[in-house]
């Protein structure tokens, strides 16, 4: 009996050494090889999740902006339409500038549109002025220049003094704008 106990003690190694080589192989190829591949997985998921959190912050912040936006709309497209005309309404901008050469009192008045030329978002016509008066007038018109509700802008000013009258003559360029197509 002794021999079939010794014979069995020597199977059961055997066996029991092959385990331990697969439970070995098993823990150094395939545990591992899996280990790496779910951190690289749990790594991803957490860079996703942080991802998706600061996409839920930058989309918190449209609603108010687009609240914003509403009202700056309802502000400003009452005076816009005023300031930046759909049509070149040349007449009225015309009679209020010969009213404001007038009221300063200037003198030698002479008002020559230009044509208008085309610009990707608006219209542009150039006007040119001339006048004659003294440096109070001149200043106090283009004040009054600055401050018309329509979309002014002055380009060019040139002035030179009169010896004969002691006035200065004035060349002012300016252009209106407008969104006629």
């Amino acid at each position: 009996m002794r021999g079939a106990d010794v014979h069995f003690s020597r199977d059961n190694l055997i066996v029991m050494g092959i385990l331990a080589v697969i439970t070995v192989t098993y823990f150094a190829v395939v545990y591992r090889a899996q280990s790496a591949q779910i951190e690289d997985v749990g790594a991803r998921t957490a860079e996703i999740k942080r991802r998706i959190e600061d996409d839920a912050v930058n989309a918190s912040r449209v609603p108010p902006m687009l609240r914003k936006i509403e009202g700056m709309k309802r502000r400003y497209n009452k005076e816009w339409d005023q300031r930046l005309p759909r049509q070149q309404e040349l007449a009225g901008f015309l009679r209020e500038i010969s009213s404001g050469l007038s009221q300063a009192k200037l003198t030698n008045q002479f008002i020559q549109p230009g044509d208008p030329f085309r610009r990707p978002l608006y219209n542009c016509l150039p006007i040119i002025l001339k006048f004659e008066g003294n440096f109070l007038a001149m200043a106090g018109f283009i004040k009054r220049v600055d401050e018309i509700i329509r979309l002014t802008r002055i380009e060019h000013l040139k002035i030179e003094s009169n010896e004969e009258t002691g006035n200065l003559s004035i060349e002012l360029g300016l252009n209106i704008y407008f969104t006629e197509k």
